[in-house]
């Protein structure tokens, strides 16, 4: 069991570099920094103006963070803001055309990246492996709930 433990914290491990390595290819094409291809990518879920508290809360930042990056994609084009209707202390972001394109780019190479790697992978053993770490992934999410919740 303890071997176990350790192959699987190894295995932990290396899907943690994994994930952190694609995040940082994915900022690099896109010339943007984490928070604010987060910020995008929400905006583009949003499909609506959203204040930038809300912004701020999703983000987990403060409502100054959130507006220094919401200021650097409004340079890049791919955010616009302006003053809610509703109330005028409120300020809204919503995303560009060109923003949702960058965002959607990001996708597309997502998927390209993915078509790689079951490309590399023996056919025979696709679904295998997608079920595997499928039941791999969920027990992780479990266990990390139940941790969390236990705090």
């Amino acid at each position: 069991m303890k071997d176990a433990m350790q192959k699987y914290a190894n295995l932990s491990g290396m899907l943690y570099k994994l994930c952190s390595k694609k995040e940082r290819v994915r900022r690099q094409c896109l010339k943007l920094g984490r928070m604010e291809c987060d910020l995008l990518n929400y905006l583009d879920q949003a499909a609506e103006p959203t204040c930038m508290n809300a912004l701020a809360d999703e983000l987990k930042v403060s409502y100054s963070r959130v507006t220094r990056i919401v200021d650097a994609l409004v340079d890049k084009k791919l955010v616009k803001r302006y003053p809610s209707k509703k109330d005028r202390r409120s300020w809204l972001g919503e995303i560009t055309k060109k923003g949702e394109s960058t965002n959607a780019k990001t996708i597309v190479d997502f998927l390209n990246l993915q078509e790689d790697i079951i490309n590399k992978l023996p056919e025979n053993k696709i679904e295998e492996i997608y079920k595997n770490m499928k039941l791999y992934v969920e027990a992780y999410h479990e266990a990390l709930d139940e941790k969390e919740a236990s705090l």
